[in-house]
């Protein structure tokens, strides 16, 4: 699997070409996005509407909703903070294992739904980075081992891997998004046990003196604060990672499993993390 992820990612450097295209947008009323979550840590919902191509001001929180999460174990409305933009439950109610949870929207007048099932957890293990040869350079990845809540059922996980850069000038620079992001299931994995190899940059580009600033987002450099976080998911949330990752190629929108005519998701499930990891080139293993 590895040595066809070397070839997939040699071909599209071959095949990589760069042409400026001149796009005409076009207006498109702002759309309602909805993102939420319960999980063994937080539950949270953020509304936001979607902006213009050429508008670079984030979206804040939308207030005046009335939102509710409801299981098993009774409703609760969640309340909005002003100074987050975020819906939370005053309570501090967390999400349990097995429970099914229920997402209901009212705003201005329009209705939006969804409902998710909290997925086990996956303790993560250990993590590694290593240097795998390919070719004439390397690619430095990074491995995670976790544990498999239920081995006999076909489960669905997604990993979020983030770097605080050391230096503030570099972090400016690498904007706020996370380093690298995935959602995969166990299939193919050994009994009771998942693996992961995540690509980060190839050895060359790591020992370049002239860097550019798009690059930066994938340099790692020592001194970097490195976490990642793997969260367990039910099938709905998969397929949505899943068409995320291809319409962020393709320019699509992803799928979302909220019902009443919105962008984004309702998602509940487990996380976990890993140690964190301040990134040094003498831990890196070779292979």
């Amino acid at each position: 699997m590895r040595k066809l992820l070397y070839i997939v990612s040699l071909l599209l450097v071959i095949v990589a070409c760069q042409k400026e295209i001149e796009l005409d947008y076009r207006h498109i009323e702002p759309v309602v996005s909805i993102e939420g979550r319960v999980t063994n840590e937080q539950v949270y919902v953020l509304i936001t509407r979607t902006r213009s191509m050429n508008d670079s001001v984030k979206s804040r929180g939308i207030g005046g909703a009335v939102v509710t999460i409801s299981s098993e174990d009774g409703t609760e409305q969640l309340v909005y903070d002003v100074r987050d933009g975020y819906y939370r439950p005053a309570s501090g109610m967390k999400g349990i294992p097995g429970r099914t949870y229920h997402l209901d929207v009212t705003l201005d007048g329009h209705q939006y739904s969804a409902t998710s099932t909290m997925q086990p957890l996956a303790p993560i293990v250990s993590t590694q980075f290593i240097w795998q040869p390919l070719f004439d350079n390397g690619m430095l990845w990074l491995e995670m081992w976790a544990t498999d809540p239920e081995p006999d059922v076909r489960n669905y996980y997604w990993y979020r891997m983030e770097r605080r850069a050391k230096d503030p000038k570099v972090r400016q620079k690498q904007g706020a998004d996370p380093y690298r992001w995935s959602s995969f299931d166990d299939r193919g994995t050994q009994m009771g046990q998942l693996y992961r190899d995540i690509m980060c940059v190839n050895e060359e580009m790591m020992d370049g003196q002239d860097i550019e600033d798009d690059q930066l987002k994938s340099i790692l450099f020592d001194g970097d604060t490195i976490t990642l976080q793997l969260m367990t998911i039910d099938r709905a949330m998969f397929e949505y990672y899943q068409s995320l990752s291809v319409g962020q190629r393709m320019g699509a929108n992803p799928i979302s499993n909220i019902t009443g005519g919105c962008l984004g998701y309702f998602a509940a499930g487990s996380v976990s993390h890993a140690d964190t990891v301040i990134y040094n080139k003498n831990i890196i293993i070779r292979r």
